[in-house]
């Protein structure tokens, strides 16, 4: 009986630590920070992966796009993303509460997308952010610039959760790249004629 508890209560801590690992759409996988979102949209595979690409390759942020077979499931995409800015005023941020590297900071990456009947997900991973100094008018609203992973940012490595400090700033990030990428806010700068 009590080899039975001490198993229970074992799994029940290793079931914990997998979860804690998991906030938003962002997780941990082999100390690496991805995000990850399937969007679902009407549509066979073949006409929901040409609005992807012509969405995707038509982003100032992403580069080398390059089409690919991901396991049986179908067509995939991936590709760099580059000189990415987080919009923080449209989500209703101000300078003050927003540490900068969302603020100014410009966000490179890799991403893949994988394609399917009636939805697609995008796979956001190594994030990196670089921002420069801001100043403001006041001295204390001066901001330090930094640069590094995102991953080191929001996560200790061996901790079995993200920082308790930076939840908001997860959630900012990740409704930002959920709108980037999302074809039903997609609209082509090309115009017909």
């Amino acid at each position: 009986m009590i080899m039975y508890r001490s198993l229970l209560f074992l799994l029940l801590i290793i079931s914990g630590v997998v979860q804690a690992q998991k906030f938003d759409l962002f997780e941990i996988e082999n100390n690496e920070l991805i995000w990850r979102y399937t969007y679902d949209h009407q549509g066979s595979k073949d006409s929901l992966r040409s609005e992807v690409v012509s969405m995707i390759k038509s982003k100032i942020f992403t580069r080398n796009v390059e089409r690919t077979e991901i396991g049986n499931s179908g067509v995939g995409y991936y590709g760099e993303i580059q000189h990415y800015k987080v919009d923080c005023k449209r989500y209703g941020r101000k300078y003050q509460n927003t540490p900068l590297i969302y603020w100014s900071g410009e966000w490179s990456g890799k991403f893949a997308v994988e394609v399917r009947d009636n939805s697609y997900r995008v796979t956001i991973y190594g994030l990196y952010f670089e921002n420069q100094r801001q100043t403001q008018s006041s001295p204390h609203q001066n901001k330090t610039p930094r640069k590094g992973f995102y991953v080191n940012e929001v996560w200790d490595e061996g901790y079995p959760k993200f920082k308790e400090n930076v939840a908001d700033d997860m959630i900012l990030m990740s409704m930002s790249l959920r709108d980037a990428f999302d074809i039903s806010k997609y609209v082509t700068p090309i115009k017909g004629w």
